[in-house]
């Protein structure tokens, strides 16, 4: 059988030259659950095969990331995509991304470009009834540069940067709500009752749309071989499991992005004052191209109009009415990103992975890193700015000196991180860059902290995954997924990234309350195991609570518990007795099992899911029929390595949300669905023989 699947191998690598495109050697091996598995003669093929299977998977994504990078989001999206046009030309990416391009990018990773361009217009040229922007044609390699800039300032919160200088004209990216946290654990021989090393790769992204998970495995004869998730339309792999190593994002929290005031210079018209020295304001108009007709998808009705933008040294600027006022971030000041993510897909060992996060191309996220020589390293990692003292970088800060014009960033040897720690693991929850190990080895907070502001707090989960491994010596696997899929908050409840815990509302007084005496019984009861299980009855009040109440807490009403500490009580409170309501509307008492209420649901598929916000098993859900809330971000895409001492490929074990694609009837549009549900995974491999014995369809590009 062995033999035959190698001969059968063979004669699809021999008649290559038929496929589409002869400039790419591409073979496409869909497996059981229609995962791809590229194998291609070079790494570009790679590229290559990976766009054009997310094409195939999910092409109205991969195009709405094209219209993103070009700025024609107001074709598919009306005057709200222009909005957001606007902030990607505000930012100057086009003009960043010609003049780099270049000079910035290695050969290699130009190839890599231009393989991913080539399939995209290959694909288009099969598929023209799909394309409805013909005007965007043909796709560059420069389209894919753009969409990794501005993914990796979305994950800053240029958004919210961008919003508070323009006001409400440009509205926060909604697509990018649901992104509220990750999980990456891994464990080495010193704790493992195995002698094995262990990874869990487990970012928390919405499930659906342009930041969810696609999942495949690259395999070149140029010695790739890397499967993990990735966006749809990149090019490479952003996290994964490699022959030799593996590594998990998680999203840290840090200031990386300054607002300036420019001061006007009162001589000269569009000028500005730096230490007493004039300079001019470059003005310039966007254009914006939108599309105003009532159905976007049948009809066009195109208007094309310029507004103006404004640059200065300090970047991207903006005149509103109480100034001029400039936006700094590294997003836009980089284009390395591809760069840096293919020289982790190709790195051996701990020393070439370490020197591909040198190029600083990825801007923010953590790095949870193992590899199968008993390596295990944890880093807040990205482009930290080095900021001048004296200046209070948590607010706007002076644009009229160059004192407060940083050009340079932390080195990455600075940055807090932990290699090899002595308790044998290293983790990160989206909690505080000083907590990733057993806290007797935690990183020392930096002496620039100030300038810099990591978030000091923990998570409900970092707070769980000590109480999880206090009194632990050793883990098996079976513990390690315990922990993984662990459905409980910890013993004191905090609000992520806030001041103040959410204790005090399980333990309010029913006799202070007496119209909601028994609500508050019911949270009291929760609170005992505190408990997302989907048998639970006591979770689903709850529930309600954290979501209309813990989740319409602003920055206004957090300032006004600080001044008023008996308003906290009236606030949590009053959210008892709304989710009270809602209870005895939507269900009739105030008791349910928890998975009547939050559901895992697509298409025709409507399954009861365990989990909840900022748990392990993450779950964020947005409101669905007759009260129930359906889930929307959270557990994603989950990826779980075992690196063996023996030295052979590392067991890979993963599952998708829903399936390996998203065309509405497809037949693994939602064939993952129950596995989810009920904590399961499916096998994976690094194995080229392992792909074609589990194929269902093998086919080259165009066939």
């Amino acid at each position: 059988m062995k033999r035959m699947l190698l001969l059968f191998s063979a004669f699809y690598t021999l008649n290559l030259s038929a496929q589409v495109n002869p400039n790419y050697q591409v073979e496409i091996v869909r497996d059981s659950f229609g995962v791809p598995h590229i194998f291609g003669k070079t790494d570009a093929d790679c590229s290559y095969g990976l766009v054009y299977c997310a094409l195939e998977d999910d092409y109205k994504t991969v195009m709405w990331g094209l219209l993103l990078s070009r700025g024609k989001l107001g074709l598919m999206l009306g005057i709200e995509g222009a909005k957001i046009d606007y902030a990607v030309q505000l930012l100057g990416v086009p003009d960043f991304i010609k003049n780099h391009y270049e000079s910035d990018l290695s050969p290699e990773a130009k190839k890599l470009l231009e393989a991913g361009a080539a399939a995209g217009n290959d694909w288009i040229k099969q598929h023209p009834d799909k394309i409805r922007f013909k005007s965007l044609l043909p796709i560059q390699p420069t389209d894919f540069i753009a969409g990794y800039m501005l993914s990796m300032a979305l994950m800053t919160g240029v958004d919210g940067a961008i919003k508070s200088v323009v006001g409400e004209t440009v509205p926060t990216l909604e697509f990018n709500k649901d992104a509220r946290g990750s999980n990456a654990i891994a464990m080495n021989s010193r704790i493992t009752t195995d002698g094995n090393v262990y990874l869990d790769v487990n970012a928390h992204q919405p499930l659906e749309g342009p930041m969810s998970w696609y999942e495949a495995h690259l395999h070149s004869e140029e010695g790739l071989n890397i499967l993990g998730a990735t966006f749809h339309g990149a090019v490479s792999i952003f996290h994964g499991v490699n022959e030799n190593l593996g590594w998990a994002h998680t999203t840290n929290y840090f200031d990386a992005i300054d607002i300036y005031q420019l001061q006007p210079d009162p001589k000269k018209k569009n000028h500005y004052l730096v230490d007493g020295v004039s300079y001019p304001l470059e003005v310039s108009k966007a254009k914006l191209t939108v599309n105003l007709a009532k159905n976007r998808d049948k009809h066009k009705f195109i208007l094309t109009i310029g507004k103006k933008k404004w640059w200065s040294m300090y970047g991207a600027t903006y005149v509103n009415k109480k100034g001029i006022f400039a936006i700094r971030l590294a997003s836009n000041m980089t284009l390395k990103s591809v760069e840096e993510w293919y020289r982790m897909n190709k790195a051996k060992n701990y020393t070439e992975f370490r020197n591909a996060l040198n190029i600083q191309g990825i801007i923010n996220q953590y790095v949870t890193y193992a590899d199968r020589y008993d390596t295990i390293y944890c880093v807040s990692n990205g482009a930290m700015p080095i900021r001048a003292d004296g200046y209070n970088w948590q607010s706007t800060v002076p644009g009229n000196t160059k004192k407060t014009l940083w050009t340079k960033f932390l080195p990455h040897d600075s940055l807090p991180h932990v290699i090899n720690p002595k308790c044998g693991y290293v983790f990160n929850v989206n909690n505080t860059s000083y907590s990733m190990t057993a806290k007797a080895e935690n990183p020392k907070p930096l002496a620039c902290q100030k300038n810099i502001s990591f978030a000091t707090n923990e998570t409900n989960r970092s707070m769980r995954f000590y109480e999880m491994m206090e009194g632990k010596t050793k883990i098996s696997w079976q513990d390690f997924l315990k922990i993984k899929y662990d459905d409980h908050y910890p013993k004191t409840v905090v609000a992520p990234f806030k001041s103040f815990d959410l204790e005090e509302a399980f333990h309010l007084d029913g006799k202070d309350y007496p119209d909601i005496a028994d609500a508050i019984d019911v949270m009291k009861a929760w609170a005992i195991n505190r408990s997302g299980d989907i048998a639970d009855t006591n979770a689903t009040l709850v529930y309600k609570w954290i979501y209309g109440t813990y989740f319409s807490i602003n920055d206004e009403i957090e300032k006004k518990f600080k001044d008023d500490p008996s308003y906290k009580l009236q606030y949590f409170a009053e959210g008892v007795r709304k989710a009270k309501a809602e209870m005895l509307t939507d269900f009739g008492k105030l008791c349910v099992p928890l998975g009547e209420y939050q559901r895992h649901q697509r298409d025709g598929v409507d399954l009861p899911t365990s989990g909840g916000p900022d748990m392990f098993n993450a779950k964020y859900g947005e409101p669905y029929q007759k009260g129930k809330r359906r889930i929307t971000a959270g557990e994603s895409y989950i990826l779980l390595a075992k690196f063996k001492k023996d030295g052979s490929l590392p067991e890979l074990h993963s599952i998708a949300c829903y399936g390996s694609s998203n065309t509405p009837g497809a037949k693994h549009y939602t064939d993952q669905m129950q596995m989810y549900v009920h904590q399961q995974t499916k096998e994976e491999s690094l194995s080229k023989e392992w792909a074609y014995k589990h194929s269902e369809r093998i086919y080259r590009p165009g066939e």
